[in-house]
């Protein structure tokens, strides 16, 4: 049963373990649903785009290529030690740049293409699962395109 997302305003800032949830999250459904892996170039360049942009906004791409290095390593160990909060705070449109930043950037960078529907769709989860963090992938394709599941579905199957 989809959840009902919340039409209230969403707080004025998130916790770097909010945020880390949102992007995990939401890179992670669009990997199950493109039917690529998580592991793959495919998501671990946005991921680490996103994250080198949320942390310095003015970032270059030669900064995102010793992040993506780093990345790797800390998915690694992130198995072994759960992560912990920094204390820093974000704001939803900071998460949003440096989220469309890093997929476009990697688009460009890592395929030499324009961003994907995949990619728009990992852009799309990590934001509503921000906002609600127990929305599933026919609640993100109602909020986002309004459409079922089943059509937007079909539309990462051709994107892949």
């Amino acid at each position: 049963m989809p959840v009902t997302l919340d039409k209230t305003p969403a707080p004025a800032t998130f916790t770097r373990a909010q945020i880390m949830t949102a992007i995990n999250e939401g890179f992670e459904m669009a990997a199950a649903e493109s039917r690529f892996s998580i592991d793959s170039d495919r998501f671990t360049w946005p991921v680490a785009a996103t994250l080198t942009y949320l942390d310095d906004p003015a970032a270059s791409w030669s900064h995102v290529l010793a992040r993506h290095v780093a990345y790797l390593l800390d998915r690694e160990a992130a198995e072994e030690t759960p992560a912990t909060d920094d204390g820093r705070t974000f704001t939803r449109d900071g998460l949003s740049t440096a989220v469309n930043r890093g997929v476009d950037d990697a688009a460009h960078y890592r395929r030499h293409r324009c961003a994907s529907d995949i990619d728009n769709l990992a852009v799309n989860a990590v934001l509503t699962l921000l906002d609600t963090p127990e929305a599933s992938f026919a609640d993100v394709t109602v909020a986002c395109y309004g459409e079922d599941a089943d059509e937007v579905a079909g539309w990462l199957v051709d994107a892949a």
